[in-house]
């Protein structure tokens, strides 16, 4: 327990004196008009922090995976895109991005709320 311990300490003091930094991802937040049968989209972007990164998506909680619906994509080293092809009453909830990296993590959440009739 106590080299544990000892290890995590070097570990945090030596990432302290390189530099390296936790994630700090921007805020994100679904737009416009959602209806059912829309299409839409949102981008994680980690705006401060040093790579590299582990993004996650997450929906009530929940790690998202990709289906013939729903689409994860790393754009690049410093941002991924959650898209969905095509909104039903099941796309409602509570989505999440966490970025991980040595020196530790961000998550930003925004709530997709539907609102209207169907197209």
């Amino acid at each position: 327990m106590l080299v544990e311990l000892a290890i995590i300490i070097l570990v945090i003091k030596s990432q302290e004196i390189s530099g390296f930094k936790a994630p700090q991802i921007k805020p994100f937040h679904f737009s416009g008009d959602l209806r059912i049968g829309l299409r839409t989209g949102v981008s994680c972007i980690v705006e401060e922090g040093d790579p590299p990164f582990d993004f996650k998506w997450l929906k009530d909680g929940l790690n998202l995976q990709e289906t013939s619906g729903l689409t994860i994509k790393l754009v690049d080293e410093f941002s991924s895109m959650l898209f969905i092809k095509s909104l039903g009453a099941e796309s409602n909830g509570n989505y999440t991005c966490k970025v991980s990296n040595s020196a530790g993590w961000d998550e930003k959440s925004d709530i997709l709320n539907m609102k209207g009739e169907p197209c």
